[in-house]
């Protein structure tokens, strides 16, 4: 006579697999963070393509490439590249999720399962070098899909002030052929950030190769707005469920 299997949702571990989680559950905690952001203007028809219907933009249309080095974060030490697009959900404002890129398994694993960052591994650099900090993307590697260079000039005013919450797209497709996707949910994240610098000054960016596979230069770059570098801890928790695709 077959057994059945002990394992259930009361003593599943919180990630699959359900016997040895790849990931513990949220808060994740970060120290000793390094990033550069560019915010610049970009066309508002590209980026509409690429936003989901619950999701608005006012225009001009603003986009925001960022690299970051983790060296320290309860996931591992990672480097991190995001795309985002300042947005509106009902007049709330927030940056959502366009393209974002890890160079670890642990981050991109529990990003795409509980918060729905569509995050994909690539290799990203994250370097001084002069009086410049840049980040490159590559994906596959020789392929540069975007690259931002900070120049940090002065201390920013306004460093201490919080961002807009971030906001993503959760997609997660049936198992069963022509079957309804399993959920479609607009998630918004707030990171708790703890400034130590912050600093702003003149910044490029440049979206190098095309590719169909993973197209990072879907927005054009108009003009660049801002470029600052800043150096942080963070702590990433839970997110929330927001709105739904129908």
């Amino acid at each position: 006579m077959a057994k059945q299997g002990y394992l259930n949702l009361k003593n599943a571990q919180y990630s699959m697999p359900a016997d040895a989680a790849a990931y513990q559950s949220p808060p994740f905690y970060y120290r000793n963070t390094r990033s550069i952001s560019v915010a610049f203007e970009t066309d508002t028809e590209a980026a509409l393509q690429a936003l989901p219907a619950p999701l608005a933009i006012a225009e001009p249309a603003t986009a925001v490439l960022s690299f970051y080095e983790y060296p320290w974060t309860t996931f591992g030490p990672y480097n991190e590249a995001i795309l985002s697009i300042l947005v509106e959900h009902k007049g709330r404002p927030m940056s959502y999720i366009m393209h974002i890129a890890v160079t670890t398994e642990p981050p991109m694993l529990a990003g795409r399962e509980i918060w729905g960052f569509p995050k994909k591994l690539a290799q990203i650099e994250f370097k001084s070098e002069r009086d410049m900090v840049y980040g490159t993307l590559e994906r596959p590697a020789g392929v540069r899909l975007a690259s931002a260079i900070v120049r940090p000039e002065r201390p920013a005013t306004n460093g201490h002030s919080s961002a807009p919450p971030a906001v993503s797209f959760r997609l997660i497709p049936s198992a069963e052929e022509n079957g309804r996707p399993v959920c479609a949910d607009i998630i918004e994240t707030h990171t708790e950030v703890k400034v130590h610098e912050a600093w702003t000054g003149t910044g490029s960016i440049a979206f190098t190769e095309g590719s169909r596979l993973d197209p990072w230069n879907r927005l054009p770059v108009k003009r660049v707005i801002q470029a600052s570098y800043v150096l942080s801890e963070m702590t990433l928790g839970f997110g929330k469920v927001i709105d739904r695709l129908e």
